[in-house]
């Protein structure tokens, strides 16, 4: 499993609210789960299906976003399953890979531009 916590400075809505964006200019719609956990999913699960590898960006993903209290600081876990992609074969979990690192990328700097990153761990 590819794990990423962003702890959080400041107020607490407002970098989930910047995260909630990264996560959609990455084209990610994202669910609140009743468990107050976010599901951010893209693509299409039937084209993964039917086309496999040939899916290319409909590759159905799906990541989520739980939340914790370290301290004083939200934080911010993002999780993608191990083997998430396997639908498509290699090919698609190379895809889900470049994906998670893509968004990675993106929420870094997204949080980091706005001043609500305080650190950040991957494992």
């Amino acid at each position: 499993m590819a794990t990423v916590d962003y702890f959080l400075s400041g107020d607490p809505e407002v970098a989930k609210q910047h995260l909630h964006a990264a996560l959609q200019e990455q084209g990610f719609a994202v669910t609140v789960r009743p468990t107050g956990q976010w599901a951010a999913e893209r693509g299409s699960r039937t084209k993964t299906f039917w086309l496999g590898a040939f899916a290319g960006k409909a590759q159905h993903l799906v990541f989520t976003v739980d939340f914790m209290v370290h301290g004083d600081q939200l934080v911010a876990r993002i999780d993608r399953p191990t083997g998430h992609g396997a639908m498509a074969g290699a090919i698609g979990i190379a895809r889900s890979n470049t994906a998670f690192a893509e968004v990675d990328q993106a929420i870094g700097t997204r949080l980091t531009s706005h001043g609500v990153l305080a650190h950040v761990v991957h494992a």
